[in-house]
């Protein structure tokens, strides 16, 4: 059983702070399983579901259902909203849930959407919740540690070589973090959740939520997605691809990242001269449908990173932020981690190759940061190479990978 890395800090956000607790993240992630945990944990409350009829005949007959049930009223009582978004009032339905009834009632709200996206346009729920993700699985979270930013220096200066996260990491690698797949480590059972996970997402959660007519064509974009990890992305050349306009592409992105298909990670530009000032670059949340070793790679890397900055951002570890570096001389770094705005740390991406990228060295010495990484899938990988008071470490991706949450 693998716990997963935010449920102490969900329980902080109903108990300590007393606020609902928004927990949104792509698709089969395990949202319901985890708020059912915590559900079991509370020992009373009770699990609504806006796709089950009988559940969505509760707020229409009763809209405050849940104060009928039977508890015990000197202990807190859980109520779990799945999917609460898609009912076309929830936000002001919330409103009225949390000012009425949070002094005897904790709240979670679960949601395959962005709840985040869903809350603009005039966000009557402030300072009612706090939003965590629930990502796929990362190594960290499968060793079952939440190693924290402050300790990062430490730890990649003190890092275990001895442990093994070997086996565990070449199954990230193969068939993504999801739950289902990773735990199954089969290929044909991979396969056939891929093309079903791909179905919901795109011709049912997509489709229903925007009454969009050209999902062939978002289907048709996010296949190309695949091909495009790694590198800027252009919506110009996007345009060509799938012989749509400009905005059409701009605004199906949009919808599959909030759907939670990919992130995106932007450039650095402060203190960079003749820097891009432009395009993202994208990755995958399910990294396994990427066929080329290298892209899937970096994929799995920056998946790790914005996981940890995201989470650390999120429970309060550390002001963070993940970009990658790239100027006008095509000189390159992929990803580059900030606190408060000052750059703290480079990472480059190597499939198999040992020697330091020149470019690491570069930007390290531009920027003057004291601590740079190569990561490499390369096993049993581990050197620290000091040059004029700059440490470069060349790392096995499976030692340096859990070292985040």
């Amino acid at each position: 059983m693998i716990n997963r890395n935010i449920k102490n800090f969900v329980h902080d956000i109903i108990m300590k702070y007393n606020k609902m607790a928004f927990i949104s993240g792509p698709r089969q992630t395990g949202k319901t399983t985890l708020a059912k945990s915590i559900l079991k944990d509370f020992l009373q409350g009770v699990y609504f579901n806006w796709d089950i009829i009988e559940d969505q005949k509760k707020i229409t007959n009763n809209p405050y259902f849940f104060q009928y049930e039977n508890r015990d009223i000197a202990k807190k009582f859980l109520v779990v909203y799945d999917e609460i978004h898609k009912y076309y009032n929830w936000k002001n339905y919330l409103k009225g849930v949390y000012d009425g009834y949070s002094n005897e009632f904790s709240f979670i709200i679960t949601g395959s959407g962005r709840l985040d996206f869903f809350k603009k346009g005039g966000d009557s729920l402030f300072g009612r919740y706090f939003g965590i993700n629930l990502f796929p699985f990362s190594c960290g979270e499968i060793l079952n540690i939440f190693p924290l930013w402050k300790d990062f220096k430490e730890n990649l200066k003190n890092i275990d070589y001895s442990s093994d996260l070997r086996e565990s990491y070449e199954q990230i690698f193969k068939f993504s973090g999801f739950p289902e797949p990773y735990i199954r480590n089969s290929e044909n059972f991979y396969n056939i959740w891929h093309n079903e996970r791909r179905i919901l997402l795109i011709r049912e959660d997509i489709r229903n939520a925007y009454a969009l007519k050209e999902i062939s064509s978002i289907e048709i974009l996010s296949n190309i997605l695949t091909e495009k990890i790694g590198s800027p992305l252009s919506i110009n050349s996007l345009t060509e691809d799938v012989k749509s306009s400009y905005n059409s592409i701009k605004n199906w992105l949009l919808i599959l990242e909030q759907f939670y298909y990919f992130f995106r990670i932007l450039p650095f530009y402060k203190s960079i001269a003749r820097s891009l000032k432009k395009e993202p670059k994208i990755y995958l949340y399910d990294w396994a449908e990427i066929k080329d070793e290298g892209k899937r790679f970096e994929n799995v890397v920056a998946f790790h990173l914005y996981k940890g900055v995201n989470l650390w951002k999120n429970t309060g570890h550390g002001d963070l932020d993940l970009f990658y570096i790239r100027d006008k001389e095509k000189r390159e770094v992929d990803f580059l981690i900030t606190e408060k705005n000052i750059p703290i740390l480079l990472i480059e991406t190597k499939l198999n190759d040992e020697e330091i990228s020149k470019n690491l060295i570069y930007f390290q010495k531009k920027l003057n940061i004291k601590m740079a990484v190569q990561v490499v899938h390369k096993k049993n990988v581990y050197k620290k190479i000091n040059e004029e008071g700059f440490d470069i470490w060349v790392i096995s991706a499976d030692k340096f990978l859990k070292l985040f949450p």
